[in-house]
């Protein structure tokens, strides 16, 4: 093959080993993509139980998600819309992303907002839920 041929194949190599872990990114951002979608989508059908499918069932969000699920529902009428979602990066256990997610209601005692977050998500069964979230900002809207 000689000097040549064997560059030419470690190259091919190494372009091939490069781009799999993009792939498998990419892969991974759809998945907790998708996750942010179901929930939002459950939500909004106001399906409590749709809504904490999407959340890790030993998360520490959980019995307070569902706690406080069932009062939001009769109580808020609001609209919810992903902006913004970007995939951050995984290790071993968790994945992380930044969204950002618009909040609009109609009630008089709502202030409409843009909340800034970032979203730890963990498997359960070898499907990705949320785990937790932190707020780093809120903008109130018109």
């Amino acid at each position: 093959m000689g000097v040549r041929g064997s560059v030419i194949s470690l190259l091919a190599v190494v372009v091939l080993v490069a781009a799999a872990p993009a792939s498998a990114d990419e892969a991974l951002a759809a998945a907790l993509n998708q996750v942010a979608q179901d929930y939002l989508a459950a939500y909004e059908s106001e399906d409590a139980e749709g809504t904490l499918r999407t959340i890790h069932s030993n998360s520490p969000e959980y019995e307070k998600t569902r706690s406080r699920l069932a009062s939001q529902f009769p109580e808020q009428d609001v609209a919810v819309t992903l902006v913004e979602f970007r995939y951050i990066g995984h290790d071993d256990e968790f994945a992380y992303a930044r969204f950002r997610l618009k909040t609009v209601s109609d009630a008089e005692d709502f202030a409409n907002n843009v909340i800034d977050a970032v979203a730890l998500f963990h498997q359960e069964d070898g499907v990705w839920k949320f785990w937790s979230d932190h707020v780093i900002g809120v903008e109130l809207i018109e």
